[in-house]
């Protein structure tokens, strides 16, 4: 481990101090928010009333079937088969007490789809892995769950390191990503999985600084026929761009959306793939992050909508006063970005909490790109990219890592109650973990544990279960700095 990633780890045990940081903070938004309401900020935000976003939408296709439904199906894309370059591993986690069955349909971008069956154990993890996927290739996959209780998600590997997100739990006709980018020696594809019985044709807009909002004809009316993978190389269209997002939007029938992100070479670069966000929210929550001397930490905030946003960036500190909320002006269809390095509010190597709120609730998606210190040799990525949570949860699942996921760097939590929090932590079963019992948090405060969290941090399934909202991030390693690779947050019930 690098020093700089050394000096996190010391600091990242004072993060549970940081209650009255955020408290402050989030009082100040909402003081943002009055003056909004009064009139007193100037009127980029629009003089017409916007129209408000649900964090229940952004999380709609990211939630656990509870255990009692007769089946649930999971879909995913955006790796390769075992030759193709950045090979795929199903990971399949059981929070039920018995067996369940079920049917994993691989489908490749070109050649034909096959099927073959499933059993994930009670209480138990199954990965599976490239090789029973396809052979080369992008692929997208389905699994179809004799019951529900059981979650998926997927990891992807290359020579520049590896990554790990959820699958969706649904389909949808919108999707969006706040980032990518064509340039740095990388390429950056998107993949269109069509799950559903009929056919779904596609447009495809790319939104960047440099670019504004376009719409490239070869990118409209996509067609996308029922069962199939069909997958687009932005940079065709883009190129050179390191700040493109990016929006999907369906004319008939539903999709799935993942990006796969190549970046730099091994030792100074990364791999990542994102599953898109089905909807904006007015509210992200990223629970822990740190500005490695030598990297740089950038949120990216993406405004699909028609009105301009207003977005107040409350950070929570580990120690000391709390500091006053950033302000970010998106004007519509547009992207705005924060690097954390340039703000004097924010300290090198300490960890602290970021929630992004969209005052006036106009929707919004965040983005956070990490680029660490370059000099980690593979399979450790030096840049990735991660969405945030939109908004909270009383419950969650973090899965197990897949190789070469080793474990954990450490476990935090944001409180978005109106009281003190109660924060549990289970086993995938639902039983208690030894040595780990329930935490308080208070109200905007922020939770860590870690570094090195321990098991089963990381190398089993985690129930998070807190009696108010919270939003959770669990960072992977073997990375070359926290929040680069991010264990994928799946929401229960």
């Amino acid at each position: 481990m690098s020093a700089a990633a050394d000096g996190t780890r010391s600091a990242a045990v004072r993060g549970a101090r940081a209650s009255e940081s955020l408290r402050r903070a989030a009082i100040a938004g909402v003081l943002v928010a009055v003056l909004v309401g009064a009139g007193v900020v100037d009127d980029t935000v629009g003089r017409s009333a916007p129209p408000t976003a649900s964090a229940r939408d952004a999380l709609a296709a990211l939630r656990v079937a509870p255990a009692g439904v007769e089946s649930s199906a999971w879909f995913c894309a955006g790796g390769t088969g075992a030759q193709g370059g950045a090979p795929s591993t199903l990971v399949l986690t059981n929070t039920t007490s018995r067996a369940v069955s079920g049917t994993l349909t691989t489908v490749p971008a070109t050649g034909a789809t096959r099927s073959s069956s499933l059993v994930v154990a009670a209480h138990a993890q199954l990965n599976v892995g490239a090789a029973h996927l396809a052979s080369s290739g992008y692929l997208a996959a389905t699994v179809v769950l004799d019951g529900g209780g059981v979650s998926v998600a997927e990891v992807v590997s290359s020579p520049l390191g590896w990554s790990m997100a959820p699958c969706a739990s649904s389909a949808s006709r919108q999707w969006y990503f706040a980032h990518g980018a064509t340039s740095q020696g990388g390429g950056m594809t998107l993949s269109l999985f069509n799950p559903g019985a009929t056919g779904a044709v596609v447009d495809v807009s790319l939104v960047s600084p440099s670019g504004g909002f376009v719409s490239p004809p070869a990118y409209q009316g996509i067609d996308v026929p029922s069962g199939s993978l069909v997958t687009e190389n932005l940079g065709d269209h883009a190129s050179d761009d390191p700040d493109l997002a990016t929006e999907v939007s369906t004319l008939s029938g539903m999709v799935v959306a993942d990006e796969l992100q190549s970046t730099g070479q091994a030792g100074d670069g990364g791999v990542t793939v994102v599953l898109g966000t089905p909807a904006p929210a007015p509210t992200w929550v990223f629970a822990q992050n740190t500005d490695v001397i030598g990297g740089t930490v950038t949120f990216h905030v993406l405004n699909p909508s028609s009105h301009a946003a207003l977005v107040s960036v409350q950070i929570g500190l580990p120690q000391g006063s709390g500091a006053e909320p950033l302000l970010l002006r998106v004007p519509p269809q547009a992207t705005a970005s924060l690097v954390a390095e340039k703000q004097t509010r924010i300290p090198a190597n300490v960890p602290y909490a970021a929630i992004f709120v969209s005052v006036g609730g106009v929707g919004v998606v965040v983005d956070r790109q990490v680029q660490a210190p370059a000099g980690e040799p593979p399979p450790a990525p030096e840049d990735g990219d991660v969405p945030g949570v939109a908004g909270a949860a009383r419950a969650w699942l973090l899965p197990a890592v897949a190789p070469p996921g080793t474990g954990a760097w450490a476990f935090a939590a944001v409180s978005l109650g109106h009281r003190a929090t109660t924060v549990r932590f289970l086993t995938a079963a639902g039983r208690p973990i030894a040595g780990l019992g329930p935490k308080v948090v208070h109200p905007g405060s922020l939770l860590v544990i870690g570094p090195n969290p321990g098991s089963p941090f990381g190398t089993a399934g985690v129930r998070v279960v807190a009696d108010q909202p919270v939003a959770v991030e669990l960072d992977a390693l073997p990375v070359a700095a926290p929040g680069v690779v991010v264990v994928p947050a799946l929401a229960l019930g």
